[in-house]
């Protein structure tokens, strides 16, 4: 069953009661009582850039019965795939994650029972895929999502993924997309000590794939995998690889926006800092991610390969190290509210940037990452992440407009976590703008990275007069509030009428995304 109770627009007690408060408190005195209060400025007049469709895109793993998406007749999930036709996906590549560097597409053809057992990128851990090129062209054309595919890099060839490209040309599904590989650089099976390609060895396969690919669509955009690290200044794989291989790539892709990945700090002898930490380095992580995608900007250009980033995985995720905490404990952070705070403030990273123009959330309705669709025994549900993802999914093909931000001291550090170093003043208040093309709808995206505390914001627009408006508030109890089948609306977002507009202030809630949306008049 469906689990849905809370009806769209009412709000839950404790809310209420908040902006109750923000309502009677005198407007210009939000930072009287202690609550820091930043300034935002909007400039609708100015553009940016325009928002791309292939911001919003999904991945769809072949594990876990295709990360839950299979019912267990085979068939795919009817009440899961109708959650995921409302969350405004764009694109899906596939197959997602470690897995696709060792998946044989052929063998994932025909009956499920007559599927052979494939590597799963463990040591030691084989499965059989129920989810296999028929049934991602099925869920594809249920989503109308365009196919992107990850080919395999690992035990693959050219002649592989070119035949794999034939197949979806003969059963009339055609692929325009391709991505060689998924982390080349971390190839092998996991625990068993075999190392990634070097740079120029994959640059060699890349150029072996294209060709192939392009052998059966003439017009395919390939992508190669670029890397990062969150303290990087450069990427001696990016400059190799695009010295080699540049010139048969239409785009690069990046996975740097995992975090924090671990749940433990660096060094000899880790340790599992007290969860508020874990969370604040992940909302940290989000200053290191917007100035990675900054560097990799540069080194294209000083490459002269002027060409679209896809950032194919990204989640604010824990990934389990079982001799330090138990991996229940672990994966329960991952579908929480503040994870999906997380991946809103990542969402306007890459919408600000216009290097970036593509991205695949991780997962679809997985038991490891912060799905958009919870799955709890029948019950089906929306995750934060799912709320996140529709509402910026909303802006596509609008114009992102000058916004700035003055913290006035509402900042945060946050402490190492494995890879991910500690940061230092990192503003609370994320800010994002847009309009649309015809300059009747406007928005204005507002995330407070605090986990504990209120925001206050001073907003000034130039905003026409006499528009109308609605505030939707993505909010929980606390920011490690998730879902579940007995409570499936305890973080979810709601929606109320609002005649704000030009100046004026508001104070955002902790770990909350606050969307104001304002139209002209009907005529």
């Amino acid at each position: 069953m469906s689990a849905h109770r809370t009806p769209r627009g009412t709000f839950p007690l404790w809310l209420a009661l908040a902006a109750l408060v923000a309502l009677l408190r005198p407007a210009g005195l939000v930072g009287c009582d202690s609550v820091p209060t930043s300034a935002i400025d909007v400039d609708f007049t100015v553009r940016k850039r325009v928002v791309p469709p292939f911001l919003f895109g999904q991945n769809l793993q072949t594990i876990e019965n295709g990360e839950q998406v299979i019912a267990a007749d085979g068939s795919l999930d009817p009440e899961i795939v109708k959650l995921l036709g409302d969350a405004r996906i764009t694109m899906l590549r596939f197959p997602g994650g470690t897995q696709a560097d060792h998946f044989i597409w052929w063998q994932a053809v025909g009956p499920p029972s007559r599927r052979g057992l494939q590597a799963s990128g463990n040591l030691d851990q084989l499965y059989r895929p129920v989810i296999g090129p028929e049934e991602f062209i099925e869920l594809a054309k249920a989503l109308r999502a365009v196919p992107f595919i990850t080919a395999n890099t690992g035990s693959g060839s050219g002649a592989l993924i070119g035949a794999w490209a034939q197949y979806f040309n003969s059963v009339g599904f055609p692929v325009k997309f391709f991505e060689i590989g998924n982390e080349p650089y971390f190839l092998g099976i996991n625990g068993s000590g075999v190392l990634g390609l070097t740079p120029d060895a994959y640059a060699a396969k890349v150029i072996e794939y294209a060709t192939a690919i392009r052998t059966q669509v003439p017009d395919a955009k390939i992508f190669g995998a670029g890397v990062i690290g969150p303290a990087d200044s450069e990427s001696y794989w990016n400059s190799v690889m695009l010295g080699i291989a540049g010139p048969y790539l239409d785009g690069l892709s990046l996975h740097n926006a995992y975090a924090p990945l671990y749940a433990y700090t660096p060094g000899p002898n880790p340790t599992v800092p007290p969860e508020i930490e874990l969370y604040r380095a992940m909302m940290g992580a989000t200053k290191a991610f917007e100035r990675t995608l900054r560097v990799v900007s540069d080194e294209l250009a000083r490459n002269g390969r002027l060409i679209p980033i896809f950032v194919t995985e990204y989640d604010g995720v824990f990934f389990p190290e079982e001799s330090l905490e138990p991996a229940s404990v672990t994966l329960a952070r991952n579908p929480t509210l503040a994870c999906a705070i997380y991946n809103a403030s990542v969402l306007q990273v890459m919408m600000r940037n216009e290097r970036v123009h593509g991205a695949h959330h991780m997962s679809l309705a997985g038991r490891h990452y912060g799905s958009l669709v919870g799955v709890d025994g029948d019950a089906r549900y929306r995750n934060p992440q799912f709320y996140v993802h529709r509402e910026y999914a909303k802006e596509v093909d609008h114009i992102v407009v000058q916004t700035t931000v003055d913290p006035k001291g509402a900042t945060f550090s946050s402490v190492a976590v494995r890879e991910i170093p500690g940061q230092s003043a990192v503003p609370d208040l994320d800010v994002l703008a847009t309009r649309d093309p015809g300059s009747r709808q406007y928005a204005l995206f507002v995330v407070n990275r605090h986990l504990t505390s209120s925001i206050g914001g001073k907003v000034t627009t130039n905003l026409p007069a006499g528009l109308t408006g609605t505030r939707s508030v993505l909010a929980g109890p606390r920011y490690d509030a998730r879902n579940d089948s007995a409570d499936p609306d305890r973080v979810s977002l709601r929606t109320e009428a609002w005649n704000g507009g030009g100046s004026f202030t508001q104070v955002f809630p902790p770990a909350s995304l606050t969307i104001f949306r304002w139209s002209e008049p009907t005529p």
